[in-house]
């Protein structure tokens, strides 16, 4: 998960500035990938056990426990970073470039 954050953080930006009026297949596939990765992600953490009391010999493995204590710590910070904006915002603009909507400097 850590090496595919790393990447989008190296490709995401670089796709934006140099290849953004010609999206390839690559770029296309890479970002629908790695999106649906971070979503599976969200379902995985809902079933990944949690150390309870911060002591390693007590795990706690209750679907319904590890469910509420994902909402109340992580879940809407999970969601939030991996909304697929560019698809937001190429649903609700068309005419519009990805660049043209970040303001310059």
């Amino acid at each position: 998960m850590l090496i595919l954050l790393i990447l989008n953080l190296i490709t995401l930006p670089v796709g934006i500035a140099f290849f953004n009026e010609d999206p390839n297949q690559f770029w296309t596939c890479f970002n629908a990938i790695s999106d649906t990765i971070f979503f599976l992600d969200i379902f995985v953490n809902f079933r990944t056990g949690i150390i309870k009391n911060d002591y390693a010999d007590e795990i706690v493995l209750n679907p319904r426990e590890i469910a509420i204590h994902y909402l109340r710590t992580w879940f809407i910070l999970d969601l939030i970073s991996s909304l697929p904006i560019d698809y937001i915002v190429n649903a609700v603009t068309t005419d519009r470039t990805d660049s043209e909507l970040i303001p310059p400097l």
